[in-house]
């Protein structure tokens, strides 16, 4: 495979997974604060199916692509390498920790008519995990772009 279809596929998933990952944020968010219970049980269903057919396999994409480009610029094993590595793994784990507690989220709320008082703590911790999770996406589109650290 080419360099630029390696990098077209690369910065293709990277947008694929920071726009559906921030936009479903968004809608969910968004309708959980009108206080929407029906729209928030839908929302959150197409938020975790969006997650398994979008989100997840760009971030696997994202994985193969990165380090397939890293060792053709010769840049694996450099310190920009290992801040790139770390900064993915630590939006991994909030990332996946997230998405649990959407699973988390759905059975709590799947037979109720009102969400019940845990949804809401769970719906501050997804938030909160989302913070630094699209500052570190945003970083790693930063460091994609200038490959400072190295």
């Amino acid at each position: 495979m080419s360099y630029q279809l390696l990098k077209l596929i690369h910065i293709l998933s990277a947008t694929l997974m920071i726009g559906t990952g921030f936009g479903s944020a968004f809608y969910l968010f968004f309708h959980y604060k009108k206080s929407q219970f029906s729209t928030v049980k839908d929302v959150l269903n197409t938020v975790i199916i969006t997650d398994m057919i979008f989100t997840t396999p760009s971030v696997i994409i994202q994985l193969i692509t990165g380090i397939l480009l890293s060792n053709r610029l010769g840049l694996t094993y450099s310190n920009w390498f290992w801040i790139v590595l770390l900064v993915s793994l630590i939006v991994f784990v909030l990332w996946i920790r997230a998405a649990f507690i959407q699973v988390k989220l759905k059975k709590m709320i799947r037979d109720k008519n009102e969400f019940p008082k845990a949804f809401h703590r769970w719906m501050s911790v997804w938030f909160y995990l989302g913070i630094p999770s699209f500052l570190g996406a945003i970083f790693l589109y930063y460091l994609m772009v200038y490959k400072t650290f190295f």
